[in-house]
């Protein structure tokens, strides 16, 4: 046997040995063994009840054949006179397999006709004398397990009053015939009670699984394309379940018109610039003197190209980080500082003025938020501000508390002295590869910071100052995950 063939049936194995289990064949042991303990109880109380009718039947017969014995007992002055009627032991004969045994007693427990040797039962001569209700009791003798009563009464005599007692025993053999039975015809019907509620649960079960059949068939038959919501009705047990499925394939439809979009974005973009470079290329290949300003030309579509990658790849990024659960404890002010100080070594910043302002003491901006993210979203709109403003640009980046639909918040803004955007423009520079202005650009940074904003359930805000310059505003709650 090849090795290929071996590791395909290891493979065999261990996927046998993790296959999931089964929920209709749990349900299904989980009710057989309720019946089952249900039948066990029912059959212990039957047996108990069967032994208990039994006995009481014929313990009935036991006290009358020993008070018709007794009945027979006189006290005369020559003694007791013991007359044994042959009715009482007939009664008791009924049965041909059960065996009798008597014996006629006084109070000290003294044999006075019958069998001596008959056990009794413990305490029962005391003082004072006996009472006269009736002891039954269980005791081996002869071989077997018999039934007793002991029953006495007493007798007024010329002397003194004194107590004649009587012992009867029957063996068991009827007793337990009847209790037999008794069990075998209550188990008749406890046994097709079984058999049917298991067959019951059985089709409740086919038919509590048939939504899930259905769910499942619909699933299976559908294109990979095809995201819409199941329209099953589950029983509320699974309600949860298909509501939690759908939400997720909400966000899939969602997260894939996401990325279709995006993907042919960046390759028409990318299609653009690529083209426009290779054709500045080829100018500057075919007009010899006028080459260097077309190689110029083609140094800066190169420019934007790499430029525009970068921010396709972030917005990429952000993206991709909006659907994970990546929000962390986050210090805006030292993101805010460390940003500044990475642009002012940037050759680009040139003369411009950074100022910040920023909340006083250590963690006293604090929010829970993706940390790249937000960095992210403040890097451009800082390009953006050093891009499209003065030389001389005089650029604030500031953290302030605030509140968002009544709740704690933190609103980051970047302030610049740039000619600003007219109020028809605002909504447009938000959309993505929307550009504006001699300066051009790649028009996907405010898309960036979009994104960043509505992952973080915050707010993107752009407005005019005064007497010129633009303020862009990001507000963000404490904790967007309570929101």
């Amino acid at each position: 046997m090849s090795d290929t063939r071996l590791s395909g049936l290891a493979a065999s194995a261990r996927l046998q040995a993790h296959r999931p289990y089964s929920l209709r064949r749990r349900l299904m042991v989980a009710s057989m063994a309720a019946f089952a303990i249900i039948i066990a109880l029912l059959s212990v109380s039957l047996w108990t009840y069967a032994r208990s009718s039994a006995n009481q039947t014929y313990d009935l017969l036991l006290r009358g054949a020993a008070i018709a014995v007794l009945e027979r007992v006189t006290v005369t002055a020559d003694g007791i006179d013991i007359d044994l009627p042959p009715s009482a032991m007939e009664i008791l004969a009924l049965d041909e397999d059960d065996r009798i045994f008597y014996r006629v007693m006084d109070a000290r427990g003294a044999t006075l006709t019958g069998m001596a040797d008959l056990p009794t039962s413990d305490g029962f001569f005391t003082e004072p004398p006996p009472v006269a209700e009736p002891v039954f009791f269980d005791r081996a003798y002869s071989g077997e397990m018999v039934r007793f009563v002991v029953t006495g009464r007493t007798m007024l005599s010329a002397d003194t009053p004194q107590w004649i007692g009587v012992q009867i025993g029957q063996t068991r053999i009827a007793r337990t015939a009847m209790q037999h039975d008794l069990v075998l015809k209550g188990l008749v019907p406890l046994a097709a009670l079984a058999i049917a509620g298991i067959l019951l649960a059985r089709a409740g079960i086919g038919l509590a699984m048939r939504p899930l059949a259905k769910i499942e068939r619909d699933i299976s038959e559908r294109q990979p394309s095809e995201l819409r919501p199941l329209d099953a009705q589950p029983p509320r047990e699974i309600e949860s379940l298909i509501t939690a499925i759908n939400g997720f394939m909400r966000r899939l439809d969602t997260s894939r018109g996401q990325a279709e979009s995006f993907i042919a974005d960046v390759a028409h973009q990318i299609r653009t610039s690529l083209a426009a470079l290779y054709g500045h290329l080829e100018t500057a290949d075919r007009r010899g003197g006028a080459s260097a300003m077309a190689v110029g030309r083609a140094l800066d579509q190169a420019r934007r190209t790499t430029r525009l990658t970068n921010q396709l790849l972030s917005h990429a990024m952000v993206i991709h980080r909006a659907d994970k659960d990546m929000f962390e404890d986050v210090d805006l002010g030292e993101i805010v500082t460390r940003l500044v100080e990475e642009i002012v070594r940037d050759e680009r910043a040139g003369n411009i003025d950074f100022e910040v302002d920023l909340p006083t003491g250590n963690g006293a901006a604090r929010v829970k938020g993706d940390p790249i993210a937000i960095r992210e979203a403040l890097r451009n709109l800082v390009d953006n501000a050093i891009r499209h403003g003065p030389s001389d640009n005089h650029i604030t980046l500031r953290v302030a508390r605030t509140t968002l639909d009544g709740h704690p918040a933190f609103s980051i803004g970047v302030d610049d002295t740039g000619p600003g955007i007219p109020d028809a423009e605002k909504p447009k520079v938000l959309e993505r590869f929307y550009t504006k202005g001699p300066a051009g650009g790649s028009g996907i940074g405010l898309a960036i910071v979009a994104s960043v904003a509505e992952s973080h359930k915050g707010r993107l805000s752009l407005s005019d100052r005064q007497p010129k310059g633009l303020s862009i505003n990001i507000t963000i709650p404490e904790n967007p995950t309570v929101r």
